[in-house]
């Protein structure tokens, strides 16, 4: 008896392809390829979730059977929790506001910029999975013809060997219905790339959302005729305070902490959002072990220690 790991073998299993999980669930592109990925939130579940429903009707052999999801005593963290800050709301606004038909005459490239850690990137996947018209491209180093292949693929689920033909693809998706492209980790794109993302922005009507670390604010200002065109207000991504740390705790696991804890909390993580979430992980995992139900100094304090 096999065991699914992942989307990537169950399709090999069924030999279906990631556009007909997501015609077969109502799932978006973006949505399946991230799982596919192991990049979506509790990705294992939902690869749980599809296989019960492929098993059901028929799709796989009966040699492959769902896993069974374990039960656990004691704390349990919501790993699907997104506590909506100021950075979150501000991201969300930003890009409703590119993908509002009304918008077409204003600057339709959005830049999001933070420090590597504080949460932009989950913000912005966030809203392509809640979002069908949204779709995320990390950008990897690739050339130029890969990085737009890489578009085609997430908006039409094919793509070309061909610079050009690509073009043409991404113009067709995106005629009929506005798309937001988001690119992630775009300060790393030579300027030359950032340049021909600006003209399929400017000859096809596509808004963009340009996501990276605070060096893409500088690239961009090298090029006047992108700079022209950002949005306004360019989104700077802030720390965590004490409010959202006492937010994420008490939604995602239903501990409550206190003002003085969620400092040394702050402290421990270097208000650093993604340290934030896998310090709570060590606490709870401290907390489960010890037998306990309230989160104290102590129990910061040993987390910190180990």
């Amino acid at each position: 008896m096999s065991r699914i790991e992942d989307l990537g073998m169950l399709l090999k299993v069924t030999g279906l392809t990631q556009a007909d999980i997501s015609e077969k669930k109502g799932w978006s592109r973006t949505q399946v390829s991230l799982i596919a990925s192991r990049n979506y939130p509790n990705w294992q579940e939902k690869v749980d979730e599809v296989l019960r429903y492929l098993t059901s009707n028929g799709y796989v052999p009966e040699e492959y059977v769902a896993p069974q999801v374990p039960v656990t005593d004691g704390i349990t963290i919501d790993t699907e929790t997104i506590i909506r800050t100021d950075n979150y709301n501000a991201v969300y606004n930003l890009a409703d506001g590119l993908l509002a038909p009304e918008s077409l005459l204003n600057a339709s490239i959005g830049m999001v910029l933070g420090k590597a850690g504080y949460g932009k990137t989950t913000a912005v996947k966030r809203y392509a999975v809640e979002h069908p018209d949204a779709v995320y491209v990390l950008y990897m180093g690739f050339s130029r013809t890969a990085v737009f292949r890489r578009i085609a693929e997430s908006l039409v689920g094919r793509s070309s060997g061909m610079y050009y033909r690509n073009i043409e693809i991404i113009e067709e998706a995106t005629a009929m219905c506005r798309k937001l492209i988001i690119i992630d980790e775009a300060d790393r794109m030579p300027l030359s790339i950032l340049e021909d993302l600006r003209t399929l922005n400017e000859n096809a009507s596509v808004p963009l959302l340009l996501v990276g670390e605070e060096s893409l604010s500088s690239l961009v200002r090298k090029a006047d005729r992108i700079e022209s065109r950002i949005r306004k207000p360019v989104i700077t991504f802030k720390p965590i305070d004490t409010a959202t740390v006492i937010a994420l705790y008490k939604k995602a696991c239903g501990l409550t902490v206190d003002p003085d804890l969620a400092k040394r909390l702050i402290a421990m993580c270097g208000r650093d959002f993604r340290i934030c979430v896998n310090d709570m992980q060590h606490i709870v995992s401290i907390m489960n072990q010890n037998g306990l139900a309230e989160i104290t100094k102590e129990v910061i304090d040993a987390a910190r220690r180990s």
